[in-house]
Parts: structure tokens; sequence; C-alpha cells
């Protein structure tokens, strides 16, 4: 037995996550983004690594201090960025192909995967690469431009995809965002530029041997002859296109006379032509043979080979297409490259192989505290992705209607007013190498603290004793967390380098999760 999970699979659970967001008020999840881990690694040049551990996930949460909810605003599908760079080798886009082959680059090889984005930030999916050639004109224009298909001086042929905006936040030095169809707001996308059944593409699958186009001497003809005396027939077969002074436009020829030197045409001259400096030129003929109409192509020939097919004209409504190759020498065949279903450009996220999501969101938008519910006097170093988290002492998850925007996740203390702790600081009660109760200070005030990395249970009336700075204060009243530790998923999580906060400044936090 052989079997294969399509790459689609990938699309399909990212896009489901991001259309999560766009349906609120519904059972769909409930995802924030959430901060914590205050506390010095051990090395703080380098952050500890990640685990996916019962025990690691417990930790997360205990490290877990504030955390703000997705909106639909928030995420969005992205895509390696590719940057187009002169004298690239460029993959271009075959139905035959393996998608994940399409867009993996080939550092061994030399060869780049088959979309880029460009100085205009104009995203393009390539259809032709001349042969393998190197790219070296960038590409410019949109779908208004020949139904987005952007021809370059290089002989490359390019499909307008899409354009990213400036400042755009889901476009970074590594990721461009992928919209999910020419309905999508901002991304300058238009249907009448997805045109299905295209025909933009013909590879060459056997180069054949014996090859060649002829400019030949003819004797002098009239209007309305069908049959041209050759000095000879060397490299003249049936069905190779004629033309030349007197010759209608598609011309080919029906039959060869090898004995006489004669062949004859499939369209009478439509004027004399022939004689002395009158030559006739016979070339091979690429035949297309579909369900659609209008495509027209040539071969290039190299040394008795077929060396590559070009689409001169770009044929439209095709479902299939047979090409056959017509000339003086054997066994050269070819194929047509059929496009995506509705045609190039129709879904950009799915042909260009988005299976990752990237959240963007900025902590502080309303002031550096979200009004007074995470702390500005604290840091982080560790952020990621948390489902559907239950409410404090509740067994249910939270709803669009429950769910606050912003939340903290410190365990917060009205103290008797003294002398502050230390930030950070280690506190307890009962002894600090067997505590009853004991956290972390997140951030103070003069009558209160707010702890991350709670254990234990809190005693009202019992002081509360900094480890380093000796303060001891006395615990008027406990307010529990938002969430109920442990609840929900956590999906995603990255330890980074020292984020300190500071009031007037807002943190933006973006990741990538990969399906």
């Amino acid at each position: 037995m052989t079997s294969i999970t399509t790459k689609k699979i990938g699309y399909d659970t990212a896009k489901l996550w991001r259309n999560a967001l766009y349906n609120s008020g519904n059972t769909d999840p409930v995802l924030y983004v959430f901060i914590g881990n205050h506390i010095p690694y051990a090395n703080e040049s380098s952050p500890d690594s990640i685990v996916d551990t019962i025990s690691s996930e417990k930790a997360v949460w205990n490290n877990m201090y504030a955390a703000k909810r997705l909106t639909a605003n928030d995420i969005e599908l992205v895509i390696p960025k590719i940057t187009w760079a002169a004298n690239s080798d460029y993959q271009q886009y075959d139905d035959q192909r393996d998608i994940t082959t399409l867009l993996t680059a080939n550092t061994t090889a030399g060869i780049d995967p088959m979309y880029v984005i460009t100085t205009d930030r104009n995203v393009y999916k390539c259809l032709s690469n001349n042969n393998s050639s190197l790219s070296t004109v960038e590409p410019t224009g949109d779908y208004t431009t020949s139904n987005g298909n952007i021809a370059t001086s290089d002989g490359y042929l390019w499909k307008y995809m899409y354009n990213v905006k400036p400042g755009n936040r889901f476009l970074t030095s590594d990721w461009i965002p992928a919209p999910i169809s020419t309905n999508q707001l901002d991304y300058n996308t238009n249907s009448t530029g997805v045109v299905e059944g295209e025909l933009t593409t013909i590879v060459v699958t056997n180069a054949g041997t014996g090859y060649y186009d002829s400019s030949l001497s003819v004797s002098a003809f009239n209007t309305g002859c069908t049959i041209l005396q050759l000095a000879n027939t060397t490299n003249v077969a049936a069905n190779m296109i004629v033309s030349g002074t007197g010759i209608f436009p598609d011309t080919y020829i029906s039959s060869v006379d090898v004995l006489n030197s004669q062949i004859t045409i499939s369209s009478a001259a439509t004027a004399n032509g022939g004689g002395t400096g009158n030559n006739i030129t016979i070339t091979t003929k690429v035949a297309i043979d579909g369900d659609g109409t209008g495509a027209v192509a040539s071969a290039t020939l190299s040394g008795g080979n077929v060396e590559q097919i070009v689409v001169s004209t770009i044929g439209l409504g095709y479902s299939y297409a047979n090409v056959t190759i017509y000339g003086s020498g054997s066994s050269a065949t070819a194929r047509a490259v059929l496009d995506p279903k509705y045609g190039h450009g129709y879904n950009p996220a799915i042909e260009l192989g988005a299976s990752n999501i990237m959240t963007a969101i900025r902590i502080g938008d309303i002031d550096s505290t979200e009004n007074g519910i995470i702390s500005s006097n604290t840091s982080f170093r560790q952020y990621g992705l948390l489902i559907n988290p239950h409410k404090y002492g509740n067994s249910s998850p939270v709803t669009y209607s429950t769910a606050n925007s912003v939340i903290s996740q410190t365990t917060d203390l009205v103290l008797i007013a003294g002398v502050s702790y230390n930030l950070d600081e280690f506190v307890y009660q009962g002894t600090s190498s067997s505590p009853s109760f004991s956290g972390y200070v997140n951030s103070q005030t003069s009558n209160s603290v707010k702890l991350s990395k709670v254990t234990g249970t809190i005693t009202i009336g019992l002081p509360l004793i900094g480890l380093t700075s000796g303060t001891t204060r006395t615990v008027v009243s406990k307010t529990n967390p938002e969430f109920q530790p442990y609840t929900g998923d956590i999906v995603h999580v990255e330890n980074v380098l020292k984020v300190s906060r500071e009031d007037g400044q807002a943190e933006n936090i973006k990741f990538v999760v990969r399906f």
C-alpha cells in the first residue's frame, strides 16, 4: 500500500485557525497571546530551551502573567519570504511536479522557489523560466497587464498574484502574508486577472533527434499555386510550417514528394513568390489539440534537438491539451502545463503553499499598561498562544461573550503599607526552605503586590517575607488570576531575550505557527 497526505492539509488547518477569528459570536476557539517569565535565565544571553512535556506546560502556565485576546486583524496566513534577486534560477510552475519541490530552494543546484516578492512588494508566480535561464529582469505590473501575465525581456513569464501594502504587519524579513482569495481586502487583487484554462507553458519531455529548420530555394510560383518545386527535400517533412513571400500565414506541408523534390502546401499561394533571392523557410511545427482556443507555440532547436517550446500566444479555456511536434526529426515529445482549478491567482495562499499562521499583536495599544491590567515596570522572556482557557474556578472554557480583551494572570495581594520588595524577588509565607505559600514579585504599589509563579495557599493576616530584601508585610486580601491554571491548550511557546516594559512603550509580538 502507498499513501500521501497532501500539503493542502497544512493549508486547510491554517485556514481553519484563521477563519475561526472571523466568526465571532459562535463556538469557535478563543485565542490569547500570553506573556510571562520575568525571572532571569541562568544565562541571560541564551534563552532556555523548550521541550514539549506536561511538566514544561505547567511551567509555562506558572510563568504567565498577562494575555491579550486575538482578533481577526491579528492573524494571517504567511509564506516564506523569497525576494527577487538578479541572476537567480527560479523554478517554473508545473502541474505535474511536487508542490513541495516547487516551493523549496535547492541550494546545491542553485535553484530558487517558484515565487518572488519584488521591490514594489508585488508577489509573482513563475510560469516560465526560459528553459532554466537566469532571471535578470525584475517583473513589474499587476492584474491589469495581460491578465497579470508579465513577460520580461529575459524570457521569463510571471503571473501577478497580489501586492503587499506598506506597513502590512505580517510582512517581515522572513515572511510574506498570503491572501486566501481575490476578494480579500488590501492586497490589490481582482478576479479579472484570474482566467481559468490559460495555457502559458509547454515543457519538452523528449528532445528527440534530427530536427532542423531550413531556408530553402524554391522555383518561382504564381498566385494560387499549391505545389512548390524545391532544390532538394533534405530536412523537409509533412506538417512542417512554410513561410515566405506569397505564402499564407500558418501554411504547412501537406505532403512531400521526395523523388521530384516537391512539396504540397495546405493553403494556396496568395501572391507570386519564389525564384532567385526569395527563399522559403520551413520550420518545426508545434500543434496544440485541446478543448481551449488560441494557444500558439514554436520550437527552439539546438544540435538537432528540440531544446524548448515557447508559447507565443497564451490560450484560454484549456482543461486538457495534447502537444505534437512535427519536423524533420523523430521522437520529440512535449506536454502542456495546465493551470490550477479556477486559474492562477484564484487562491494565492494555497497556490503558494501557505501552511503557516502568523499572529501579530500589540501589547500596550490603549496605554503601556492596557488600562492598568499589565504592569509597565516588569519584563518578559516568554510568549505564546493559548486556546480556550477557563475563567478561574470555572469548569467550562471562556466564550466570546465572557472573554475579556486583556487579562492579568498574576495573583494580587493587598498588604499593610511598608518597605517595598525587590522587583522579581522571591517572597513567601512560612519558611524559605519549605514555604506554605510563595511567588515572585512581578510589580508592586505602595499597598499591593502582583505575584507570578505562585505555589501553595496564602494565609490572610500573616506576613509575606522577601527573601533578599528582608521586607515583611502583612497580607490583607488576595485576588485570583483571571484564568484557571492548566486549562485550555498551550499550542505555541517561544523563549526570547529579555524584553523590558516601560511607561509609554508598546510591544509588537509576532510569531509563526507551522502546520
